[in-house]
């Protein structure tokens, strides 16, 4: 599957201190910092139509309370599936606009011109996208670091889970969501750990058409296979949950991925009363009990006037990575080579938990929180992996067999 333009469809609280290894942080006003200008190519969203807006968002509620005084500068790429509007935006605000570190949402597909230029100019490039893809081949570059949200990860966790749970299960995505390698993370793994995939439902990728009946006639004909395995995103994950809410088939069991645990579904596309246990690892949930994760949502309402979402969270921990490479400039001049080598020795708190490069792929490794919906499709934390990183290296390790195809598109920017 190749895709080459967009499917048509569709308070008062003590600040978080930064940790790092090698110095002692502290709460820094604008006169601490030098200056630093960034700029952020933003993608668009026909699934959630407030992606970059809320990525955007959370970055600079986070740098407008740490009051680093940074000046941000943006472009757009569309949905970043165009190599050549991509690389002429990031041309602008690399060698016009001189920024000195470059953020661009998208995927690996797109980026190995810019990566170069960058590499050439020794400016640092973070790029960030879900992670819903496996490393690409050019990867990892002396001039990128990949801010990721880890969904290969946590999709690999619950199907290991999925495996301890039960021996046969129905794979169920979409057209769209099931053309990444998350999907292979989850099914392959869930495969691997002694697991028995019985039935693959692939719906369409458009709400309109979306028909569940074969696999709910399946799951009648299979009393058997109790368990599914699904990937989902946005109205799609959605219409999928309404659709089983209604069919009457019990007892049933739902691993899913990250988006089809995203707790805002109810509140953007309607009430959901769940008959079934939903459960999965995800990147961060609301319900985190901690200081800088009542911080984050505090601060990013009081900017927007919206609540916390997984987008704003992926924004406010890329202005943590922002202020530390800020905080210390006078080591290493904003030149890539020597700010990966800091970041090699430095761990970031973020409200989902501790964050480290990984220094042999220069990807930013999380923890993993793994949750179940009630009822209301209200998350509650029921098991957490503080360091996934022999989990990301088992991804990274991994080699594919035959012939493998997938969209280009950065998942989510479709």
């Amino acid at each position: 599957m190749v895709v080459v333009a967009s499917p048509k469809r569709i308070c008062s609280l003590i600040p978080r201190l930064i940790i790092s290894s090698r110095c002692t942080a502290s709460f820094l006003t604008h006169s601490d910092f030098a200056a630093m200008k960034i700029g952020a190519l933003l993608p668009r969203s026909t699934f959630h139509l407030l992606l970059q807006h809320d990525f955007l968002a959370g970055t600079e509620a986070y740098l407008q309370y740490r009051q680093t005084g940074a000046e941000l500068v943006s472009g757009q790429i569309k949905y970043g599936t165009d190599a050549n509007v991509v690389m002429l935006e990031a041309e602008r605000l690399l060698l016009e606009q001189q920024v000195d570190i470059l953020l661009v949402y998208a995927d690996q597909d797109s980026l190995k011109q810019i990566a170069d230029l960058a590499k050439a100019l020794n400016k640092l490039v973070i790029l960030v996208h879900n992670g819903a893809k496996y490393m690409h081949e050019w990867e990892p570059h002396p001039a990128v670091l990949s801010h990721t949200l880890n969904n290969t990860v946590h999709c690999r966790l619950t199907g290991e889970y999925a495996a301890t749970k039960a021996a046969s299960a129905a794979v169920c995505t979409s057209f769209y969501d099931g053309g990444y390698s998350h999907c292979h993370a989850m099914t392959q793994t869930y495969a691997d750990k002694g697991g028995s995939v019985a039935y693959n439902f692939i719906s369409q990728y458009k709400v309109s058409e979306f028909n569940s009946a074969p696999l709910q006639e399946f799951l009648r004909s299979n009393a058997d296979v109790q368990t599914l395995l699904a990937l989902f995103n946005g109205d799609l994950a959605h219409c999928f949950l309404q659709q089983l809410q209604h069919a009457g088939i019990s007892p049933l069991r739902i691993f899913g991925s990250p988006m089809l645990l995203d707790e805002t579904l109810p509140l953007t596309h309607g009430p959901l009363q769940l008959p079934f246990q939903l459960c999965g690892y995800v990147p961060w949930t609301p319900v985190i009990d901690s200081e800088a994760n009542t911080l984050f949502k505090t601060q990013y309402l009081q900017h927007t006037g919206r609540e916390a979402n997984i987008p704003a969270l992926h924004g406010w921990d890329t202005g943590i990575i922002l202020e530390h490479i800020l905080r210390t400039a006078d080591t290493h001049h904003f030149k890539a080579r020597n700010i990966l080598e800091m970041m090699k020795e430095v761990t970031l708190d973020s409200p989902r938990g501790s964050l480290q490069m990984d220094t042999a792929t220069h990807h930013m490794i999380g923890p993993s929180w793994l949750i179940q919906m009630n009822e209301q499709f209200e998350p509650q934390i029921i098991g957490s992996i503080d360091n996934t990183l022999h989990t990301w290296q088992e991804i990274v390790n991994t080699k594919l067999q035959g012939a493998s195809s997938g969209w280009i598109n950065t998942y989510l920017c479709a």
